[in-house]
């Protein structure tokens, strides 16, 4: 029988800390758990907690939705630090300042703690190509989520947007279809929400092969070690 390895436990640990930090840290606001990063990092530790805590022999049926959530916190890494926290007041270093550095946690500590826990240590799995579809599965479900909110009323933004992120606020001029960069600011890209979500689901789909790529990689070295 196989014990988790101590860097395994270390990072778990990690992720773990660094995610109840930061959630405390944001209770106060708790329209914020409608937001991708958030429900993102809440996704990685439930799922970093059952690792901890599962029986050796259901570790393995995990790794896959370690990769799900692994995904899911790339994108939360790399949407914040190229679209999101430079559009901050005081731009992305203030950004990653914000709720007692809460913001760090969310989009860099955890992300990257998680990233090297599953490359390390969750690739042990019968990976398929057709696994990168079930990564897509927390962002469409996210998106099914905030635009029904969106219908129902609830609003972000002090009562301005339709969505969580500027680039999704179809209630902004350049609505679903348009293309409107001078409008461009806090609330909105200046591009129609739709557009926005089909590089979203590029941009998951294009990460989630990026990962499986290195997990099968991973696998196959790991095999080839164990043979010799």
């Amino acid at each position: 029988m196989k014990t988790m390895p101590k860097t395994a436990c270390f990072l778990r640990v990690g992720i773990l800390l660094s995610t109840g930090y930061a959630v405390v840290m944001l209770l106060h606001w708790p329209i914020g758990f409608t937001f991708f990063t958030q429900l993102s990092n809440v996704f990685t530790a439930f799922v970093v907690l059952l690792q901890l805590f599962s029986p050796p022999r259901r570790q393995r049926a995990l790794r896959l939705w370690k990769y799900m959530a692994a995904v899911s916190i790339f994108l939360t890494f790399l949407v914040y630090l190229l679209v999101l926290g430079p559009i901050m007041p005081g731009g992305i270093l203030a950004a990653y300042r914000q709720d007692h550095w809460a913001s760090l946690c969310l989009h860099v500590i955890t992300p990257i703690l998680t990233i090297t826990d599953f490359l390390l240590h969750d690739t042990d799995y019968p990976w398929r190509r057709g696994h990168a579809l079930f990564a897509a599965i927390p962002p469409a479900l996210w998106l099914l989520f905030i635009f029904l909110l969106g219908a129902l009323g609830l609003r972000w933004g002090r009562g301005s947007m339709t969505a969580p992120y500027p680039f999704l606020n179809y209630g902004a001029p350049a609505g679903w279809f348009g293309w409107m960069p001078e409008t461009a600011g806090y609330t909105t890209l200046g591009i129609g929400a739709a557009y926005a979500i089909a590089l979203m689901i590029l941009l998951v789909l294009l990460l989630a092969r990026l990962l499986l790529a290195a997990a099968r990689a991973a696998h196959g070295r790991t095999g080839r070690q164990e043979l010799r």
